[in-house]
């Protein structure tokens, strides 16, 4: 089976090379080479440069194992330990919290192990560790350790009290857009 970034014409392989996703992971890599050999002002120039095009935060003091895939830049910040494969989709955040301590991604910074997906707006936060194959849904918040195989999900929203929408059927049943909706009235 071909990979998404490898498969297709020159044109396509040029596509997927300029996009924002790739290019975040292209690029952090060469300054985090730059970083482990001694340029460190290099690097972190280079990683300046990268965060204004690309939007997403990767510090050079990260490790990211191959493979990872980060489904939308904008909005990614990754400071600590990353195994492989890992996926991030839109605005998840790996970095430090409130704690502090160390338990091998950096002070105050979490280890993620191998095969892990943050979900949209999902965060691992603080030193913990992250076992392998874990799955983060869409908004959750890790602060202490996941183990193997685990799945984290944010607790689930509640309407605590909603304006009655007695006109809904009839707008609905003569074709007109129903304006409650729009009223804003949630108390």
């Amino acid at each position: 089976m071909l990979s998404v970034y490898g498969s297709g014409s020159w044109s396509r392989r040029v596509f997927w090379f300029f996009l924002p996703n790739y290019q975040v992971l292209f690029w952090y890599r060469i300054y985090r080479y730059l970083f482990l050999k001694g340029w460190r002002n290099t690097a972190r120039l280079l990683f300046l440069i990268t965060l204004y095009l690309t939007r997403a935060e990767i510090s050079p003091e990260s490790s990211i194992g191959p493979a990872c895939f980060i489904g939308h830049a904008c909005g990614i910040i990754l400071s600590g330990k990353v195994g492989a494969r890992c996926s991030l989709l839109a605005q998840s955040g790996i970095g430090g919290g409130l704690e502090e301590g160390e338990v091998g991604g950096g002070p105050g910074l979490p280890v993620v192990g191998d095969d892990v997906v943050f979900g949209v707006r999902s965060m691992a936060l603080g030193p913990i560790r992250v076992g392998n194959r874990v799955r983060l849904g869409p908004a959750a918040f890790l602060n202490c350790d996941a183990p193997d195989d685990a799945m984290v999900v944010m607790l689930p929203s509640k309407i605590v009290h909603a304006k009655p929408r007695a006109s809904a059927s009839a707008a609905i049943a003569e074709g007109l857009p129903d304006s409650s909706f729009h009223d804003g009235e949630l108390t």
